[in-house]
């Protein structure tokens, strides 16, 4: 199993401002959360990872 700590910061920080999206990464099975780690480590900028998030809430809720 891959360590939980290697989320990136940007993605931690972002899960923190945005509860539901949180709840939903929380609900998610562990094969699930590492495509979200993933995708979050292929951002580049502040606005692409708040999207990555905000699709979390609105694509999985």
């Amino acid at each position: 199993m891959e360590n939980r700590y290697d989320m990136p910061i940007g993605l931690s920080f972002q899960l923190g401002l945005n509860e539901k999206a949180l709840s939903v990464y929380a609900k998610m099975d562990e094969s699930e959360k590492k495509q979200v780690v993933e995708a979050a480590r292929n951002v580049s900028s502040k606005a692409e990872m708040q999207r990555l998030v905000s699709d979390l809430e609105h694509n999985f809720a």
